[in-house]
């Protein structure tokens, strides 16, 4: 059995990992966490808003992940997501301006606000800033 996995991550602007070997993968999966490791069972799950983190070398990295699918093969993990960001590229200053925005949209209560929009917007910028934290801390 293979010691790692080979991890591909694939947003619709960009690969962002490409055959990257780790030791293991936890997943944001719409119905909790799902711990990947070498030698796991093929299948397939949806994605939800949150945090995928990986182990290279023993040093662990993470991603904040806005949705998708992830394919999960014996040794490998593929990732499409609809949008990813590093953490340490996260400006928290950037998404607390982005959900104070989408709250007053759907404070004003026009007729043309996108009401599905704003909260999607919310919620990315929330699961993006808890990356973030749990990142710097």
């Amino acid at each position: 059995m293979p010691k790692t996995l080979t991890l591909n991550l694939i947003t619709p602007q960009k690969q962002l990992l490409d055959a990257l070997p780790v030791q293991s993968v936890v997943l944001p999966a719409a119905a909790g966490e799902l711990g990947v490791l070498p030698g796991h069972i093929p299948m397939v799950v949806q994605l939800d808003f949150g945090s995928l983190r990986y182990k290279k070398d023993g040093k662990e990295e993470e991603f904040a992940v806005l949705g998708g699918f992830a394919e999960i093969l014996r040794d490998s993990v593929n990732i499409f997501a609809e949008g990813a960001d590093l953490a340490d590229e996260i400006d928290e200053e950037e998404e607390k301006q982005k959900i104070k925005r989408a709250k007053e949209s759907l404070s004003r209560k026009d007729a043309d606000i996108d009401f599905e929009l704003a909260e999607l917007e919310i919620k990315q910028a929330i699961a993006r800033m808890k990356v973030k934290k749990r990142h710097l801390g």
